[in-house]
This record gives structure tokens, C-alpha cells and sequence, in this order.
């Protein structure tokens, strides 16, 4: 790592911008292959829109992007402004922190009016001084004093929009909130895109080809859940042939229907006849003419299993995300999916950094750079110039959009013809809010929500809204408190994140003063860990919810399959010859008969029992989560698709050697990336492998 501004040597084969996941692995591959590299980052962290905080700097990063960037008026075309484009890409940015037990309100609106034309400095120090002089604690630790400077500066700030509203009032136990949250600040961190891996998808297969899976540890995602309309609950889905086996939601026409379709999505590609005539076709379209599943089923087949972020799927789309689904069961026990330890985003990035700096990639954070010198004859990319003055040059350029310079970034921007955000949301709560289950995925179908209820006409979420609860297990946050993260697509800048998501979080937590969310636990009651209805032997066999009742695991512990082959092979037997004979099947498409034994990887017991008959929601019994601390945000996620608007193809395009990658999208696994990221290698290093084996410390030198 280097640790100074100034570089000896000022000239590479690529230079990176940005240590956005993208980035990262092409920085690794390159470097890997011999390529000289530079990768600079004018962050103090490493992942980019993908990175991960403690509780102190989610909040710096917060602030400061929701801060207004002064800009200069006809600014010189090659400048690069990062700050700007930052702020450019995130809106509508709102923290809250909610009043559960109200204590003693202090009314800041007096201090702030009195106040209005002091900078906003001295308006903050106001606030402050007058939140000390109300209720001073009796001996204020360090991090009651920040959490009052805190609140005192968001409460001053009229660049903040929504932010600064929430805190014309402020309660001594919003206060405590804060204080505890900078108390565990270092217990948090909190991914800004959220995803998951496919434990046979793009990326897991890449990190155990090239060994770096072996810098990172996982956990296993435990249960998914779908939200349904028609009976207003948040239920389970079948996502498993042992889920499908021990299912009490399923009838038995309906488990034996879903298991012709499972077995069919994995081998498909080799029955191009049957979905062929669906190939351009919604997926939905296809599974229920092909297969004439019911609601439930369709339900579970669509988002539980086939879901990868596109609410419009073709049929080809749905049925590839349903065989890497099916695929990706087993590997590792019993689920599809593996969530990294200590932040999802910048423990990946980081490991992809390591190699690079291994095969001598040079990093620099926190590295202000100025402007890129272009050969404008040539349109030709040829240096960068970093705040220092210094000019560093490359044969290539690798880069996000937010280093672009200003002629490079209105170039972009006029080919954008339709836009795209994602709303997110970031939500702390005291308990799960799925029982006894802690690292849960949960998915509200477009249209399944009314978004502002009362009102006329109604307006219901356009996109699926996705939700990823992790707990203390995934070294995310302490151990009695859990993440929520929350988010969607959206088609406009206008409306808020907090406005789209609002009503898909009442579904499964208390809002305090919210009295469309879930019912609060009474105030005399303490806090208890999650619970179900009294202990069944059922439950006592499935263990506690501990963190301990998923262990953590790394890439070379595969699951030996064989062992429970004919176990398992013997129960779609039983199943298949219980099933009701007379159930139809559609002519068309004729459905394909079961495959042979080795097409579909069973499930294996030595994983732990299916939690397919526990209540996996809050079903009243027990206290509901209680919202402690919130941050909303949209994020910019356009980009140039064709047809490209009229005019813009007269625009001077980027610079040839430049390559400027796409922002994370909103899907839930890192495929979308890491296939990029492989493009871009395989175009500057033709013929080379990407990302080989690392040799162990004792064959290579570097180590």
C-alpha cells in the first residue's frame, strides 16, 4: 500500500479509478497477468458505491452526501469533479432515529429560529449548548457529547432536506439511541448495496478457482419469504425438494407440480422445445401455461427461487436464474446462497485488492485527483493529474462515472434515455422480524403494496421490493441487534425512498408513531430475544436462533451429496406415488418427465433440519421489532441503452482506451458484475487467463 502522494514511478499499463467491486477484480486479474497497475480511490474506504461502514462513518458518509457541492460556473472541460458526481448519484437522503420511548422532548424550533441567519456553524453550537442547558446528563460520557453534537448539527442544517425536518425536536431518548449505536460503532458494518452469492454462481466459482475465497468466510442464507396480498401476511416458500417434502402450505397436487417444474428448470436448456415458443415471453407466462401452477406455487417458483432483480423476466431470464439457483443447493447445505462475513461489498473488494497488491498493484486512498488530459485530435486518453500536480500516465484507463470529467459525464449523460434509481433503505431493529430465523431474504411482489393508503387514487410499488435481514452471526452488527436493508427500483428522481419503502417495513417491524406498522410490544415488557409459541419437540430439534445455529464456513467445505443420494431419491418416490394420479397436465407445452437420478442434486441432512414448519413471521403472539435508527437513500443507476436520443450521436465520444464501467444494479447476487469485470479483461488481455490459481506463499516469491 502505498503512503505518500508522490510516486517514483509515473507511468503503467492501466490505471483504476475507484475501488468499486468492478474495479477491484479487474485490478486483481490484470495485475495477476503481469500488467502494471495503479488504483486510485479519492475515498478513505475501499468498495465504492459497494462499501461497507461502522455506525460513525455511515453517518459521515451520510452527511456528506446529502451536503450540497459548490461548484465553479463554466468549470475547465478535462476537470474531474468527484465531489460533485457523488452527490449527483445519491438524493433524497434521510437518518432517523425513533422515539420508542419518548423521555423528555426538547423542543429545538425556538433556538433554530432564533438562529436563522448564524452560519451554520454557530447555529449548531446553539443547538447544542441549548440541548446541554435543558438536560444535562450527570456524567455525559464521550459519546453522549457527539451524539448531542450530532443531533445538533443535523438539526442546524437546511442543506439536508428531509433530514434536518426530523429534528426540530429532539427526546433524551433519541439521544441515548445515538449514544449506544457510537458505543457499538466499531460491532456494525453496514453495506451501501447489499447482495448475496450464489454458492455456484459467476463469483463463488471465481473465488475458489483463483483461491482468494480463501481470505473470506460465509454464512449460509437460511430461509426466503414472500409477501401475499390476498392474506396480508409475510409467508415462507417451499425453495427446496426438502422444503417441497415437509411443506404444510402445499397440497399434495401442488408439491408434486412444482417438483416436475424443479426438475425440468435444471436440466432445460437440453428441452429447448418446450419453452422455446415462451423464449421472449414474461416467465410467468410460460410456468403457468407449461405447468399450471397455482398462486402459491407460481409465487414461490418466481420470486422465492427465480427472482434475480428483474421484475420483467423473459422466460429465457427466469429459467437461467432458476437452473443457478437449483445448482447452487446442496453445495453448501441446505441453500442457495452464501453471505460473506464483516460487509458484504468491501470484504470481497478487499480480498480482490490483496491479490492485486500481491502481484504489485500500487493503491492509493484518499488521493485527490484533478483533472485527465485528453489527445482530442486522436480522441485518445493519456494521463491523469492528481491533486499534488503530479501527471500519471497508462495505456488504459479503467474507471466509474463519478472520475469522469466534465465533457466526459455530459457525453453520458445525454445518451441516458430512460432513467433508473434504487431506493434503499438501512434499518436497525432490537429483535428479528422473522422469528426464530436471523439471516432471511424476503420479497414483496410489484404492485402487492399500497403505497399511500387512504389516499385516492391508490399508488401501489411499481418494482419488487427486497429485503435482507442480517444479524449479529454475519459480523454486521451486535449480537441483540439486526440490519434490514431494504430496496427497490425505481423509475423516478421525485419520489423519496422513504416514500416507496415505508409501507413494505410496517409489514414487518414497529414504526414508533407510525400506527400503520406493526403493533409495538407493550412498555412495561423488556426486551426478549425472538420467540415462537411454547417449545414443540419440533422446534427443540431445530436448536435456538443463536448465531452458532448457522456456523461459519469457507469456500473448500463442500458437502459430500452421495451418502444421502438414495435417501432422498426414495422420498420423491414415496411423494410422486401419493400424489393424486388424476392430476391434469397441461398439453401445452407438454410438460418433461422427471429427470434421471443424477440430474438434480438432492439436499442433505447433515446440513440442519428444514425450518419449513416453523413460523418464520411475527404472527402477534410476540413482541413486534421496534424500528431504532433508519437511513433512506436513492441512488443513480442510469445508464445509456439504445435507442440513444437524437442529437447525442453528434456528441465527441469517450476516449478509446477509456472503459468506463456500469453502477451496481440492484439485483441481489454479483453475477451482473463479475461478468463485466471479465469482459474487460478478456478485451485488454487477449488469449490471457482470468484470475488463475494463486500459488501457495512457499511457490511464490511474493508472499
Amino acid at each position: 500500500m502505498a503512503d505518500m502522494d508522490s510516486l517514483e514511478t509515473t507511468v503503467f499499463d492501466a490505471i483504476i479509478l475507484g475501488t468499486g467491486f468492478t474495479q477491484t477484480i479487474v485490478a486483481a486479474a490484470l495485475a495477476r497477468a503481469g500488467k502494471t497497475v495503479l488504483h486510485l480511490d479519492e475515498n478513505d474506504y475501499y468498495g465504492g458505491e459497494s462499501g461497507a461502514f461502522g455506525f460513525r462513518d455511515l453517518v459521515k458518509w451520510a452527511d456528506k452526501v446529502a451536503t450540497p457541492v459548490s461548484t465553479v460556473a463554466k468549470a475547465d472541460s478535462d476537470k474531474i469533479e468527484f465531489d460533485k458526481l457523488v452527490a449527483k448519484t445519491y438524493n433524497h437522503v434521510e437518518i432517523q432515529l425513533y422515539n420508542a420511548n419518548q423521555g423528555t422532548i426538547i423542543d429545538l424550533a425556538p433556538v433554530i429560529d432564533a438562529n436563522k441567519g448564524a452560519s451554520a456553524e454557530d447555529r449548531a453550537k446553539a443547538i447544542e449548548d441549548y440541548i446541554n442547558a435543558t438536560c444535562t446528563p450527570t456524567a455525559p460520557s464521550k459519546e453522549t457529547n457527539e451524539a448531542i453534537e450530532t443531533i445538533a448539527s443535523w438539526a442546524a442544517s437546511s442543506n439536508q432536506g428531509a433530514t434536518a425536518k426530523n429534528f426540530t425536536s429532539v427526546s433524551t431518548h433519541q439521544i441515548h439511541a445515538l449514544e449506544e449505536l457510537y458505543k457499538t460503532t466499531r460491532k456494525y458494518n453496514f453495506d451501501l448495496s447489499p447482495k448475496l452469492l450464489y454458492s455456484r454462481g459467476p463469483l463463488t466459482n471465481l473465488l475458489i478457482s483463483s483461491g482468494i475465497g480463501k481470505y473470506l468466510e460465509f454464512k449460509l442464507l437460511e430461509r426466503t419469504a414472500v409477501y401475499e396480498a390476498l392474506t396480508d401476511k409475510v409467508e415462507m416458500m417451499p425453495t427446496s425438494k426438502e422444503d417441497v417434502f415437509v411443506s404444510k402450505a402445499l397440497s399434495l397436487k401442488e408439491k408434486r407440480l412444482l417438483m416436475k417444474f424443479l426438475q425440468f428448470a435444471v436440466d432445460y436448456e437440453n428441452q429447448q422445445s418446450i419453452w422455446e415458443d415462451y423464449r421472449d415471453a414474461p416467465f410467468t407466462q410460460f410456468v403457468q401455461s407449461a405447468y399450471g401452477l397455482t398462486d402459491k406455487v407460481l409465487t414461490a417458483v418466481v420470486y422465492a427461487i427465480g427472482f434475480d432483480g428483474n421484475d420483467e423476466a423473459t422466460t429465457a431470464d427466469g429459467l437461467k436464474s432458476v437452473k443457478v439457483y437449483l445448482q447452487s443447493l446442496g453445495r453448501y447445505g441446505n441453500s442457495a446462497y452464501l453471505c460473506p462475513l464483516y460487509g458484504v461489498g468491501s470484504e470481497l473488494a478487499q480480498a480482490f485488492c490483496r491479490v492485486s497488491a500481491v502481484y504489485g498493484g500500487i493503491y492509493m486512498l484518499q488521493h485527490g485527483l484533478d483533472k485527465h488530459v485528453v489527445d482530442k485530435a486522436a480522441n485518445k486518453w493519456q494521463s491523469v493529474v492528481d491533486h499534488t500536480g503530479q501527471t500519471l500516465q497508462a495505456g488504459q484507463l479503467i474507471c466509474s462515472r463519478e472520475y469522469l470529467s466534465v465533457d466526459m459525464d455530459a457525453y453520458l449523460e445525454a445518451r441516458i434515455l430512460n432513467r433508473s434509481y434504487v431506493s434503499h433503505c438501512i434499518l436497525v431493529t432490537d429483535r428479528s422480524a422473522f422469528g426464530e430465523t436471523t439471516l432471511c431474504k424476503t420479497l414483496f411482489p410489484m404492485g402487492s403494496l399500497v403505497l399511500n393508503p387512504g389516499e385516492t387514487p391508490e399508488k401501489r410499488n411499481e418494482h419488487t421490493i427486497s429485503v435482507l435481514q442480517m444479524c449479529g452471526g454475519t459480523m454486521s452488527c451486535p449480537s441483540d441487534r439486526y440490519i434490514l436493508y431494504i430496496w427497490a427500483e425505481s423509475d423516478t428522481a421525485d419520489g423519496s425512498a422513504k416514500e416507496e419503502l415505508t409501507a413494505a417495513i410496517r409489514k414487518l417491524v414497529h414504526i414508533p408513531s407510525d400506527s400503520r406498522s406493526l403493533k409495538a410490544p407493550a412498555s412495561s415488557e423488556e426486551p426478549v430475544p425472538e420467540s415462537t409459541p411454547a417449545p414443540t419437540s419440533e422446534t427443540k430439534a431445530l436448536g435456538d436462533a443463536s448465531n452458532e445455529d448457522q456456523p461459519r464456513m469457507s469456500l473448500d467445505q463442500e458437502m459430500d451429496m452421495e451418502q444421502v443420494r438414495q435417501e432422498i431419491l426414495k422420498a420423491e418416490k414415496k411423494l410422486f406415488e401419493e400424489a393424486d394420479t388424476t392430476t391434469p397436465i397441461p398439453s401445452r407445452p407438454s410438460t418433461p418427465g422427471p429427470s434421471s437420478s443424477g440430474s438434480a442434486k438432492p439436499l442433505t441432512k447433515m446440513f440442519q433440519k428444514s425450518k419449513s414448519s416453523v413460523s418464520l413471521v411475527n404472527n402477534g403472539s410476540t413482541p413486534a421489532p421496534v424500528a431504532l435508527f433508519s437511513l433512506f437513500y436513492k441512488r443513480t443507476t442510469s445508464w445509456p441503452r439504445v435507442p440513444y436520443p437524437i442529437g447525442s450521436e453528434k456528441l465527441t465520444p469517450l476516449p478509446s482506451n477509456l472503459t468506463l464501467l456500469k453502477p451496481m444494479n440492484h439485483s441481489l447476487d454479483f453475477e451482473a458484475a463479475t461478468e463485466e469485470a471479465r469482459a474487460v479483461f478478456e478485451t485488454l488481455c487477449p488469449g490471457e487467463e482470468f484470475l488463475p490459481p494463486t500459488p501457495e506463499p512457499e511457490d511464490h516469491a511474493a508472499y
